[in-house]
């Protein structure tokens, strides 16, 4: 016989599974640092077209494509992390309409 126990440990598990797919989708699909992508190729292009040969626009253009390097990393690391996310979500609700099927 099943018990109320067993029944509630299923369902947060399942619960807990979708809170995880939703929270590795948000990851995915806010794309929150486009626009500063954008906004940072953009003022990258006008330092380089000033001067490339003036000594103190290089650090400056040196700078601007170390960050973004980093965001396109951070960018890269989210989506990573979104899809480990929704992977593990899935396993869990999996595993728990597995385990009510053994019941």
């Amino acid at each position: 016989m099943v018990s109320h126990v067993q029944v509630l440990m299923l369902v947060l598990l399942f619960l807990a599974g979708l809170v995880l797919i939703g929270a590795g989708l948000w990851m995915i699909l806010t794309r929150e640092y486009q626009d500063t992508m954008k906004t940072l190729a953009g003022q990258s292009g006008r330092i380089s077209s000033k001067s490339l040969s003036d000594a103190a626009v290089q650090p400056m253009l040196q700078g601007a494509s170390q960050l973004i390097e980093s965001i396109t990393k951070m960018v890269q690391t989210a989506l990573g992390t979104g899809a480990f996310l929704c992977l593990l979500g899935s396993t869990l609700c999996g595993l728990s309409l597995w385990l009510s099927t053994l019941m």
